[in-house]
């Protein structure tokens, strides 16, 4: 490529200068606010479309028998953990792919796919054995031997899907790289549609197709997760950009298999995969804890986080943003301009997440006559929903900010912080202020969600100093510290 601008000169960014008029000060941040909408929007909205195929199965077996839907649920608690745990490992494809593009370095981008798409088998085999040997074992957990029988069942049909899946995430991230979300919208939305259909023919036994009922279910969503793979893959072949980085075809310089960069791959996406598994611990036991409060107090508690659930989708899609922008300016030698992304970022979410809060305040009782008719559940439901309402700004800010750092390849922090805001905070207060009258008379639930909002701010807090101290480098030292150890910058000059 053209000989390119040095690191220093990269760096400087003449929207953020000292000493410039208020309006054109606030010029750069307006900018970047259009392009975090422009690239959050779309993976906003595939969020969503995975929220509602979520849903679509819990209704759809639910319709069908209320042990097929138990039997979804109870082995979904079991495959979650292990999506997250898959999930988290590739986490660091979007963030590292980022920094080679905006580094100028596209065949660098392309190699570190093809590393994502053998990690990703790798994972899907290291994953999936003990979900299958696991599946045919959850009578031991203590339940019915028909809801076990359909719960392996569903299971053992699910499995099939998780390479596919996999190798979505790591499509998906190449096109990140490249800040292309609007790929993966279309998809999650076609693949929404076509999740009613499948459920319908496989569930049901209707068009041609074998009732399988809780099975079914498993069935049709490997075959969409296989169709999200297909389809991103078509994309990319179709695609003049990315299909020019022969993304399958290695370089004479590049080894089929890299070890030394899937180990980084690793290095950066094993604390996230932990990370997440810390934080879906924390409000899995919350549920386990509240059983001896009662059916209301749990189903009240379950309508706040579903509800909760859904408005996690914008901080976590601005997150995801962040990773891709933060990541690219860092890659281009411009510190300052990924300060200005992040900062952006985070005023951007917690202005959307002070909107819900007020929305939540207001509409709450209507909000879970949504979920419930029963008049118990609805009032300890509203009653959680002032919690969640209060809990949504430190969320926001702690989910943003994580995304800034793994821009910054930082994961280690995201891990650290993780597991003493939800193991040493969140949880030991939240039993202590619902479980036990040590402190206060036993709360319940709203104990367990005041243990929530203490370990969110704490998260945020940490989170926001760790940035910025990074944001204090220069541009050599920011581009040192993402690139491998060895590695030369010059290389940007090379691909």
């Amino acid at each position: 490529m053209g000989q390119s601008r040095p690191p220093q000169e990269l760096s400087q960014d003449p929207g953020t200068a000292p000493g410039m008029a208020s309006g054109s000060a606030l010029a750069p941040f307006l900018r970047e606010a259009r392009r975090i909408l422009g690239i959050g929007l779309p993976i906003f909205i595939a969020q969503l479309s995975q929220i509602g195929m979520n849903f679509v199965d819990t209704v759809m077996t639910g319709h069908y028998s209320a042990s097929s839907m138990a039997a979804v649920a109870v082995a979904g608690s079991v495959w979650a953990p292990a999506m997250l745990l898959a999930i988290g490992c590739l986490l660091a494809l979007p963030g590292m792919g980022a920094q080679l593009a905006g580094a100028r370095r596209p065949g660098d981008c392309a190699h570190l796919f093809r590393q994502g798409v053998l990690l990703a088998l790798a994972l899907s085999l290291a994953i999936g054995i003990p979900l299958w040997l696991l599946a045919s074992r959850l009578d031991a957990f203590g339940l019915e031997a028909g809801l076990a029988a359909q719960a392996c069942a569903y299971l053992t049909a699910l499995i099939p899907g998780l390479p596919g899946f996999l190798l979505f995430i790591c499509l998906r991230s190449l096109f990140e790289a490249f800040a292309r979300t609007r790929p993966a919208m279309a998809i999650g939305l076609a693949c929404l549609a076509l999740n009613v259909p499948l459920n319908y023919a496989f569930i049901y036994g209707r068009l041609g197709m074998p009732q399988l009922g809780a099975m079914g279910c498993g069935v049709a969503t490997a075959a969409c997760y296989w169709f999200m793979a297909l389809a991103m893959l078509g994309c990319m072949l179709f695609d003049r950009q990315l299909s020019a980085l022969r993304p399958f075809s290695p370089r004479r310089e590049d080894p089929v298999f890299d070890p030394a960069l899937v180990r980084r791959l690793l290095r950066i996406g094993g604390p996230n995969a932990l990370a997440l598994c810390v934080e879906c611990s924390l409000f899995a036991l919350t549920a386990i804890l509240l059983a001896p409060f009662g059916t209301t107090a749990v189903a009240g508690h379950q309508i706040a986080m579903s509800y909760g659930n859904v408005l996690f989708a914008v901080p976590l899609s601005i997150s995801m943003t962040a990773t891709i922008r933060v990541g690219r300016e860092l890659g281009a030698g411009r510190p300052l301009r990924a300060r200005t992304a992040s900062r952006t970022a985070l005023a951007l979410g917690l202005m959307l997440a002070l909107a819900a809060m007020l929305a939540t305040l207001a509409f709450r009782r209507e909000i879970v006559s949504a979920y419930t008719t029963d008049a118990a559940s609805q009032a300890v439901a509203a009653s959680l929903l002032l919690f969640c309402a209060g809990y949504l700004a430190c969320d926001s800010l702690q989910c943003i900010g994580a995304g800034a750092l793994r821009g910054w390849n930082d994961t280690r922090t995201v891990f650290l912080t993780s597991l003493a805001a939800c193991g040493g905070l969140g949880l030991p207060l939240g039993f202590l202020l619902g479980r036990t009258d040590l402190l206060v008379p036993a709360m319940g639930a709203p104990g367990f969600w005041t243990g929530y909002i203490a370990a969110m701010t704490f998260s945020a807090a940490c989170y926001l100093l760790r940035l910025r101290g990074l944001q204090r480098l220069d541009a050599r030292s920011a581009l040192a510290r993402i690139l491998p150890q060895g590695d030369d910058p010059a290389r940007r000059h090379r691909n």
